[in-house]
C-alpha cells in the first residue's frame, strides 16, 4: 500500500504538470497524434 501511495504521488505530479505532458506529445514516435 505504500508503493501505491508513492505511485499515485507520482502519477498526481506528472498530471498536474501541463507543459510535461504536452512535451510527450511531440516526440517523433507520436507525433500523429496531434498536429504540433
Amino acid at each position: 500500500e505504500k508503493l501505491q501511495c508513492r505511485v499515485d504521488d507520482q502519477l498526481q505530479a506528472i498530471a498536474d504538470d501541463s507543459a510535461l505532458v504536452r512535451s510527450f506529445f511531440k516526440h517523433p514516435s507520436v507525433s500523429y497524434i496531434s498536429d504540433l
